[in-house]
């Protein structure tokens, strides 16, 4: 009998700081995006929260099947509204892919986009 294949799975984990005047709407506007997105194929999971210790970090975490549907997602509306989420309403955010570095992540994004 073969082995089942052993499920690949692609983790993204979006750190924002959010301007405090805006975090509120930030938070929302992340869990509206979160809501549509676990709607997404190839998406397994997608939730975000609060940072424990900062209430203006608010972190986003989807799990995808593979990596192709993590770049359909990178070239969708859907992650172009989150991008610009995080620049009008956000003082900064990092982009982490697997557990690599921020540097690699928005790089990987924008390789992805230019596509």
């Amino acid at each position: 009998m073969p082995k089942p294949a052993c499920e690949v799975m692609e983790v993204l984990l979006v750190k924002i700081r959010a301007r405090e005047d805006k975090r509120f709407e930030l938070f929302r506007t992340c869990q509206f995006i979160s809501d549509q997105t676990f709607q997404v194929n190839g998406c397994k999971s997608s939730h975000n929260a609060q940072d424990n210790d900062n209430e203006n970090i608010i972190i986003l975490r989807q799990q995808w099947k593979q990596r192709s549907f993590l770049n359909d997602y990178f070239r969708s509306d859907l992650f172009s509204a989150l991008l610009g989420a995080l620049k009008w309403l956000g003082e900064n955010y990092e982009i982490r892919i697997n557990g690599g570095t921020p540097d690699a992540g928005i790089e990987a994004v924008e390789r992805t986009r230019a596509i």
